[in-house]
């Protein structure tokens, strides 16, 4: 089982030098007899990709082999599955496979490092195929990166856009929206100011520099709201260090466009009944 998930990781080409290496040439098998791969990364095939892949085959055939396991009624596809689609299209009756032997984990493994290594996927299918990797296998970012021979810092970016809202992460996979775009949009904390930026992005067709002017503007904001809210004047800090003086404990202004309330402390019930105490003898 080690040697076999050696193989594993490196990719198609891997895959069939092995088999090759074994005398396992791939042989022909009828493309009805193959099912799709449960573990698909993949969730959207371009019709009009297909549609020239496939006069492609029509014209050259299929150059490299799909890869595939048996099951109970014929065979499980593992990678290839473009080519497949493709190949159905075409009208092929058989296609050229390279059959190997291999679990349900290593099946998976392989479908998203084949597809991610082809850079077929969009932003969002290639996030989702990472985090696929990291809690199935309980890999590193860095084993990751490696497996699919990318930098730790590239696939940190791709992760952190599924911390996106599900409909921001749509418009990432349609393309409406670019992963340069989406950086940008995690820097806002709030999802209702993401979802703002991403619809002026879409609507008014924003580059990502004036989306970074946008964002920066509203993180101004932002700042500016909790500097007010955060920082007493003048006059509201004298007023706490004296009344501090007075109840002998913690007391916060918290003030805003000349409305505001007052915190005092308190630590126990007889501080309460102390502080009462204080504030009854100042009525009388």
């Amino acid at each position: 089982m080690i040697q076999k998930r050696k193989v594993l990781g490196k990719g198609l080409g891997a895959l069939i030098r092995g088999a090759e290496g074994t005398g396992g040439d791939y042989i022909k098998i009828p493309a009805e007899d193959i099912k799709p791969n449960r573990f698909q990364p993949r969730k959207t095939f371009e019709e009009s990709s297909l549609k020239e892949l496939a006069e492609s085959i029509m014209e050259k055939g299929i150059i490299e082999p799909v890869i595939v396991r048996r099951d109970d009624t014929g065979y499980e596809l593992i990678a290839g599955e473009r080519r497949l689609r493709a190949a159905k299209l075409a009208g092929l009756k058989d296609i050229p496979a390279v059959i190997k032997d291999v679990s349900d984990e290593e099946a998976q493994e392989l479908a998203i490092i084949e597809n991610i290594q082809r850079e077929g996927l969009n932003p969002i299918e290639q996030a989702e195929g990472f985090k696929s990797l990291m809690n199935r296998f309980g890999l590193l970012q860095e084993d990751v990166a490696k497996k699919v021979g990318k930098e730790r810092a590239s696939v940190a970016n791709f992760l952190r856009l599924l911390k996106l809202p599900v409909d921001i992460r749509d418009e990432i996979a349609k393309g409406s929206v670019t992963m340069g775009h989406a950086k940008v949009m995690l820097s806002l904390e709030k999802e209702s100011l993401q979802r703002d930026v991403c619809r002026q992005v879409i609507t008014k067709g924003l580059s990502v520099r004036e989306t970074e002017s946008l964002v920066n503007k509203f993180n101004r904001i932002r700042r500016a709201r909790r500097s007010s809210k955060t920082t007493p004047s003048p006059d509201a800090k004298y007023l706490e260090k004296e009344m501090q003086g007075i109840f002998g404990t913690k007391v916060s202004i918290k003030e805003k466009k000349g409305k505001g309330r007052i915190e005092i402390e308190f630590y126990s019930t007889e501080d309460l009944d102390r502080i009462f105490e204080i504030i009854r003898g100042i009525k009388r």
